[in-house]
């Protein structure tokens, strides 16, 4: 008889522990996050912090103490925001470190969509400079009908070399006249724009270049500076930045914090340590230059500064606006950041 009795209930504490044990895994299934971070680098000291958090393993430390085990990281390294955008959009990769103008026409196309994307954290603020070894060309307005000359950046059209070359020409012409040099403009990456400067045989004779290559250009082949970012926007500004999909962000809240911390942990790290910082940026990078050259370069903060704040964006997000590139006019920053940065003072 109490058999009979027990017999019944042990069955339903049966049943209900494995349906307990059947919505637990489903619970920690639906919290699983990735166990991958597949990241998009391009080439010189803009990416700086990308090759510490990747060379350290900062993502793959953060990620452990944030209790998500054993996560991975790749990198695949591209040349130009448009092959950037192109990789991030086509799910190839998971974050793209990249310049301001990239990162609003992605923002501009995906907002409101599952797959909007934004910026996650500032990388580096670095003043990105036009050379030329023309001896006809000293200012912007040698370039107007001028023959056999070509101007190097990494995309055109799309990078932010491409899009301030239009913004100083515009300042310099007038609005109709923004794009009036882009038929100078040629696709390349940096390290083929210098190698063609330094020829001298081919039509590429100016070069919109950043650090190393606008050391090189100086100190090798005594290429002159027309004008710099810096110049067009007013003051220093934010190069590069990493961003993601809020589609990412939402199903990994914990990896992307992960993410986050590493990137800020990357750029103390070079603030604290320059000379590490310049051995480790020659090795992961087969650099040309010494270890005390890299080291001159990133100590220079006229030149460049490893910071995670958002400075000096709005002024492309108004041009780019203004002349019918993105539909959507930012009323901040901040709309085309996460939260993830949202505590410092920008613009």
């Amino acid at each position: 008889m109490r058999s009979g009795i027990h017999k019944p209930i042990r069955r339903t504490m049966l049943g209900l522990a494995l349906l307990g044990m059947s919505v637990s895994g489903l619970a920690s299934s639906a919290a699983a996050e990735a166990s991958k971070v597949r990241f998009a680098d391009q080439i010189g000291l803009l990416y700086l912090p990308m090759r510490v958090a990747i060379e350290k393993k900062l993502v793959e430390k953060h990620a452990k103490e944030a209790g998500l085990g054993d996560v991975t990281v790749e990198v695949s390294q591209f040349s130009g925001g448009g092959a950037v955008n192109t990789a991030i959009l086509s799910g190839g990769v998971d974050f793209a470190a990249g310049g301001i103008p990239p990162l609003l026409k992605l923002w501009d196309r995906t907002k409101g969509t599952d797959t909007e994307v934004r910026g996650t954290i500032s990388l580096t603020h670095m003043a990105y400079k036009l050379f030329t070894i023309d001896p006809n060309v000293k200012t912007i307005d040698d370039y107007v009908g001028i023959q056999g000359h070509r101007i190097a950046l990494p995309s055109v059209k799309v990078s932010t070399q491409a899009v301030t070359l239009a913004m100083a020409a515009e300042k310099k012409f007038g609005q109709d006249k923004a794009f009036s040099l882009d038929n100078l403009t040629v696709s390349m990456p940096h390290p083929q724009a210098y190698a063609a400067m330094k020829s001298g045989s081919q039509p590429i004779k100016s070069h919109f270049a950043t650090l190393p290559f606008s050391y090189q250009l100086v100190k090798e082949i005594k290429a002159r500076q027309v004008f710099s970012s810096y110049d067009v926007a007013g003051g220093s500004h934010t190069g590069v930045v990493l961003y993601n999909t809020k589609k990412w962000k939402d199903e990994n809240p914990k990896l992307f914090k992960a993410v986050v911390d590493a990137f800020s942990e990357a750029s103390q790290w070079i603030k604290d340590n320059p000379k590490e910082a310049a051995e480790l940026f020659k090795n992961s990078e087969k650099s040309p230059n010494t270890a005390e050259e890299i080291l001159e370069m990133i100590s220079d903060r006229s030149e460049v500064e490893y910071r995670t704040d958002v400075r000096g964006t709005l002024i492309y997000a108004e041009f780019l606006h203004r002349t019918g590139d993105i539909k959507n006019m930012p009323t901040s920053w901040k709309d085309y950041f996460w939260e993830s940065v949202h505590q410092f003072e920008g613009d």
